[in-house]
């Protein structure tokens, strides 16, 4: 296992739908998680705890969600965007150290990335093969989004990190304005700016709150397709 040393043990799961509908995206997150038999109450107040769900307003026609820290995305967003038949983004960050963006189009995958897949693994032919299926294409992104190829290109670029945990090859910046260099997982956000998505500043901004059932990560799938 391969380390940055920035932020490790932190977790995160988010996905962002393009849709000017936050209650509709809300409606079909409760369908998900009825079909396998979670609880999802709508909670007022802003006194957030590591089971909710969070929805956010619609800005620049995409709808962000926020879900709890050790939440499979992949099966949620892509079951969302099937219901919806919208375009979704869905990003995973492990242990502080790499992300990985699926890209659905009416439930369906358009493309995979990870910045390290080879993470859980030194095995070369292990590590090629999931080098390919964890590429990222940026002209199938840009076209899906309506951005231009090269604003997506810079940053589906695969990290390679020396024994020290410093990166030989992928890092610095891919944007001079960005906020991350890309061997930080926190480059997505600069990623799907480029993308016209907005990372909510202020996670108590949301517009509706669901908190699961204890049990929920026992009931919910975990996703082949996630790395």
């Amino acid at each position: 296992m391969k380390r940055t040393g920035i932020g490790v043990g932190e977790f995160l799961a988010v996905s962002a739908f393009r849709s000017d509908h936050p209650d509709r995206v809300l409606d079909t997150v409760r369908q998900f998680f009825e079909k396998y038999g979670t609880h999802a109450n709508r909670i007022e107040g802003d006194d957030a705890e590591g089971d909710d769900v969070l929805v956010f307003r619609s800005v620049n026609g995409w709808v962000v969600v926020a879900w709890p820290q050790y939440f499979s995305d992949v099966p949620a967003a892509e079951f969302i965007s099937g219901a919806l038949g919208v375009l979704a983004s869905t990003v995973r960050i492990h242990d502080g150290d790499y992300w990985s963006h699926t890209l659905f189009r009416d439930g369906q995958v358009l493309d995979r990335f990870a910045s390290m897949p080879d993470y859980f693994t030194d095995d070369p032919a292990e590590v090629s093969r999931l080098a390919r299926e964890w590429a990222g294409d940026p002209s199938i992104v840009s076209e899906a989004v309506g951005r231009p190829v090269d604003d997506v290109a810079p940053y589906l670029v695969h990290i390679v990190l020396d024994d020290d945990g410093y990166a030989t090859a992928g890092g610095g910046k891919a944007v001079a304005d960005d906020s991350f260099d890309r061997e930080v997982p926190w480059v997505f956000t600069d990623f799907w700016r480029r993308l016209g998505i907005d990372y909510p500043n202020d996670l108590t901004d949301f517009t509706e709150r669901l908190r699961l059932a204890p049990g929920w990560d026992g009931r919910l799938p975990t996703g082949d397709a996630e790395l």
